[in-house]
């Protein structure tokens, strides 16, 4: 019962069909550079982690054994008292701790400096998966193009059979030469020749789209015309992907800003040293004894030559770089506008051209075929005008798919 249902599921929801909708989600779904927003993740979880770091002690233990050419004496001309006589040579090994107390607030602008690359990193995914659209477009009207003329051309393939079959008997009593059978079947055979090239590109086709997809197509599966709606030419910056880009480009220069004044700003730690050696901290005792040091130390750079400054105007040219990008990007998308709405209007006059040639063609086939039936004409004329409406039955069908595809690029173009 579980088998038969997961059969209904499968063949419910048109597995042997193909939409463009679909392409789309398995290529942001399976295309490899969709991974890396989960590695952009976990490095910017672990640079975080690195600057959490600077909230906690600084630890470091050193060891020194030293000799010196000469040392500390103290002559007193007593007998009273002998001062102590220090060896030259020395040894220490001691810890010392730093907890920082305030840093001017650099750890956490350098914080949100990696957050804001983060988010601009992976919107230059998101960018590129989005260009994908394009691809996949191509590849998917070049296949649905093919499929549609295979269509046409099994079409002509009866047609010329079924002519062949009609004739036998004209041919038989002699009304018609029996080279009439010879131009028909050689027509089949070129016919036949030009389904197999159709077919092989389809399937070369096919299988390209299923590499960028990630997926085995059955050959016999079928693409599904899409049904755009255009209401409008107008780009919403909103809607491309590129847009927010910029803004987090420019949020990411913004945050860095933060991180050029906390340097200016002064900053307070306590320390402590405890070591053991000798001498300690009384030079003049000549033995190994155990110290310690505690403090507070502040430290402040109220001069730095305007590296701040140049830092901050280096922010701002780049953010200046990022809108000339903006704006180039604009200019582009304008341009390719006009593109699509030329082609979308040239494509409109051609199909309705296109359909009064078919009217007139396919009157004329009927009048030529049964002039073929009667004798009246050779073979040879008969093909002529039957390639003729088929070439124009092709031209519609053409013209169709590729509207249809103007209108999907446009909407692309658009974000939408």
């Amino acid at each position: 019962m579980k088998l038969l249902l997961m059969l209904f599921i499968f063949f419910s929801n048109g597995n042997d069909t193909l939409k463009l909708d679909y392409c789309y989600e398995q290529v942001y779904a399976k295309y490899p550079l969709g991974a890396q927003r989960e590695l952009n993740k976990s490095s910017t979880n672990l640079k975080l982690d690195n600057l959490d770091i600077n909230y906690l002690p600084q630890i470091n233990i050193t060891g020194q054994t030293s000799y010196q050419s000469d040392v500390t004496k103290i002559d007193i001309g007593s007998p009273l008292f002998t001062p102590p006589e220090i060896n030259k040579d020395q040894y220490k090994i001691f810890l010392d701790i730093k907890q920082t107390v305030f840093d001017g607030g650099i750890t956490s602008s350098l914080k949100d400096v990696e957050r804001s690359q983060l988010l601009a990193n992976n919107q230059k995914i998101e960018v590129e998966l989005y260009q994908l659209k394009q691809r996949v477009n191509e590849l998917f009207f070049s296949i649905l193009l093919l499929q549609e003329k295979k269509d046409l051309i099994d079409l002509k393939f009866n047609t010329v059979k079924e002519q062949l079959s009609e004739i036998e008997s004209q041919i038989k009593y002699g009304v018609l030469p029996a080279s009439a059978r010879y131009i028909l079947e050689a027509e089949i055979l070129k016919i036949d020749q030009e389904l197999y090239e159709i077919e092989s590109n389809r399937i070369a086709s096919l299988n390209m789209l299923g590499e960028l997809l990630d997926e085995d197509f059955d050959r016999n599966i079928m693409l599904e015309l899409p049904s755009p709606i255009v209401t409008d030419f107008e780009i919403n910056p909103g809607n491309r992907p590129e847009y927010k880009l910029f803004q987090l480009e420019k949020n990411a220069l913004k945050s860095y800003d933060d991180v050029v004044f906390s340097r200016s700003i002064p900053k307070l730690s306590i320390f402590g040293q405890g070591g053991y050696g000798r001498p300690g901290l009384n030079f003049l005792d000549n033995t190994f004894q155990p110290y310690y040091i505690v403090g507070l130390n502040l430290s402040w750079n109220p001069i730095n030559w305007n590296r701040n400054d140049n830092e901050i105007q280096i922010n701002r040219i780049n953010e200046k770089i990022v809108d000339i990008r903006k704006e180039t990007f604009d200019k582009n998308l304008e341009v390719s506008l006009e593109k699509y709405k030329t082609e979308i209007s040239k494509l409109e006059g051609l199909i309705e051209k296109d359909k009064e040639i078919i009217v007139l063609k396919s009157k004329i086939l009927l009048s030529i075929s049964s002039q073929l039936t009667n004798g009246t004409i050779t073979a040879t004329d008969y093909l002529t005008e039957l390639n003729s409406e088929n070439q124009a039955k092709i031209m519609l069908k053409t013209h169709t798919v590729q509207l249809v595809q103007a209108k999907i690029d446009l909407l692309t173009l658009k974000g939408n």
